[in-house]
């Protein structure tokens, strides 16, 4: 080689990954699904029951707190924070999500609906959060 004709480069060669711990998210991923459901239930309910009504963005947000509990369930990566949950609690979300969802509000008994938004649903988003934060302590 001449002092005019370029140097060849080096191959470009890939340094090996490393086997980094794969983070856990479970927890993360269902807390988050837990401030979501806080925050659709304060939408919902925080008008009274007067401004609950069908049609109403109140009574959407009312009906993806439903849809988003429910969907809780249908995961494994959330089984181990819903253990204590009675199954006829995911009964009953699963069977109002599906009417929310798919048949339509004609079918809600809007009276359950709201009972359900206030009274029934936050102890145990309340209880799931308690047991998710708990298991990181463990």
């Amino acid at each position: 080689m001449t002092g005019s004709e370029p140097v060849p480069a080096k191959p470009f060669t890939r340094a090996p990954r490393t086997d980094r711990p794969r983070k856990d998210v479970s927890q993360e991923n269902f807390l988050d699904s837990i401030d979501a459901i806080d925050a659709f239930l304060t939408h919902a309910t925080s008008g009274g029951r007067d401004a609950f009504q069908r049609n109403s963005p109140a009574y959407a947000s009312g009906s993806m707190a439903i849809i988003r509990a429910a969907a809780l369930f249908e995961t494994d990566e959330f089984a181990d924070f819903l253990a204590t949950t009675p199954n006829e609690v995911f009964t009953a979300l699963k069977t109002m999500r599906n009417i929310a969802s798919h048949s339509g509000y004609r079918a809600m008994n809007d009276e359950f609906f709201w009972v359900t938004l206030t009274t029934e649903l936050p102890p145990h988003v309340n209880r799931w959060r308690r047991t998710a934060q708990a298991s990181a302590s463990s």
